[in-house]
């Protein structure tokens, strides 16, 4: 995996190694943040138009920014000093119902690479294993067969996460692992949809897949009985929840205590807010609020991420780590298209990246074919036949397909918002 780039891979993954070794509290981390702060402040201040002015400020007196605040004024967060067809497009929607497009330059991105390389291998990855990804996949996402190649990774498309869908990932995973060792990462609903495929088959264990020396869950959450099932269906291996976005990248990933995410505190600094911006004490529960370290194409300086959590500094393999606890939100529904068969709700939230004007959606299933899409549009938004027309393709041409316009969509009392509802029937039978 490390390919073209890679003495530059290599060093951030040994400076990764080395900061989670040690205790959140040691002087050697906090040099590192420090001088990674003072670069990172520099850049952003003398480069970029939002940021601009802010020299004098210290670290807390810089605003709090939500998607909201970057998606109004996209062009004031890019730096002025790099090229923005130099940097690569990240998309997403996160766990808000909110299309996010934002940037991140190369060294950056190699950044990213780095922390999937040192994290995965905490759960068995080999250098030389396959990393197979397992998401929705749609244009702003794929990548070309050559460069799957290269960087020894598999796309699989979990479009479908019907008995079928299912059928058809489990196959071409052990297509990939009848090449060698594999590492798998899926979406935790896609995984839950892998243990009812299975019990519903009285399946104990899936053949063909010894290879497979690790598991990984992302994006939403993966709950126990998910995961002490689906590790024991591929033979025991370890499998770890990763607290993880496209913006910025491995935030945190849990080891030994389930969805206890171990902050990376090489790449990053976290805080817990309240909805006013003001830093929580440890173990209050509050916003996520993410200072990425490294990208200078678009500083992304006191972030929200949209979730809700609490900081605790426990006892981890040995040493004390700071740990983001209490995680709460991307629990997702799981909705059929017109003829029954279940959809990933990620198929949804992906196709919304193409529509990044959209200011919140949501997806309500109210009966076997009856849908409404939940949308708050801009002024002068001339794209609803377009939009509609991607869900018809999705749900079903015959699907009975309401638009209804909000200035808002509503919050849980988790603070956070469900894109995607099922009203029609609480589970489906996968």
């Amino acid at each position: 995996m490390i390919g073209r780039g890679g003495g530059i891979i290599r060093k951030a993954y040994e400076e990764i190694r080395r900061i989670d070794a040690l205790d959140s509290d040691a002087p050697m981390i906090q040099a590192h943040q420090a001088a990674a702060w003072k670069k990172l402040k520099r850049a952003a201040c003398s480069g970029t138009g939002f940021y601009s002015g802010m020299e004098n400020r210290r670290f807390l007196e810089f605003p709090v920014i939500t998607k909201n605040v970057i998606r109004s004024s996209q062009d004031a967060f890019l730096s002025k000093e790099m090229d923005r067809d130099g940097m690569v497009q990240m998309a997403t929607s996160g766990s808000t119902g909110t299309p996010f497009i934002c940037y991140q330059d190369k060294g950056k991105k190699k950044r990213v690479s780095a922390e999937c390389i040192f994290y995965s291998e905490k759960v068995g990855y080999r250098l030389g294993d396959n990393l197979s990804y397992i998401r929705t996949l749609v244009r702003q996402n794929r990548k070309p067969g050559w460069k799957q190649f290269m960087q020894n990774q598999t796309m699989i498309d979990c479009r479908a996460i019907d008995g079928q869908g299912v059928e058809k990932m489990l196959e071409k995973l052990r297509g990939v692992a009848r090449g060698g060792g594999a590492t798998v990462l899926a979406y935790g609903s896609t995984w839950t949809a892998v243990k009812e495929y299975a019990e519903s088959r009285n399946l104990t264990y899936f053949r063909g897949l010894d290879n497979v020396s690790g598991l990984i869950s992302g994006s939403d959450m993966l709950f126990d009985g998910t995961r002490e099932a689906v590790s024991s269906l591929f033979g025991g291996v370890p499998m770890a929840s990763r607290y993880s976005n496209e913006e910025n990248g491995v935030i945190g990933q849990d080891e030994g205590r389930n969805n206890v995410f171990v902050v990376n505190e090489a790449d990053y600094m976290v805080e817990i807010c309240d909805d006013g911006g003001n830093r929580l004490p440890e173990g209050e529960l509050g916003r996520i609020v993410v200072t990425d370290l490294y990208n200078y194409g678009m500083p992304m300086i006191r972030y929200d991420t949209g979730d809700v959590g609490a900081i605790e500094t426990l006892e981890m393999n040995g040493r004390r780590k700071r740990c983001i606890c209490r995680f709460s939100g991307r629990q997702v529904d799981v909705i059929s298209d017109t003829s029954g068969k279940a959809l990933s709700p990620h198929v949804l939230a992906n196709h919304m990246w193409s529509f990044p004007d959209v200011g919140q959606f949501q997806v309500v299933q109210t009966g076997e074919k009856a849908y409404t899409l939940r949308l708050n549009l801009p002024d002068g938004f001339c794209r609803e036949g377009e939009l509609m027309g991607m869900m018809r393709r999705i749900l079903g041409q015959d699907a009975d397909l309401s638009l209804e316009l909000v200035d808002e969509i509503p919050v849980l009392a988790s603070g956070k918002r469900r894109y995607v509802i099922n009203e029609w029937r609480n589970g489906l039978q996968i």
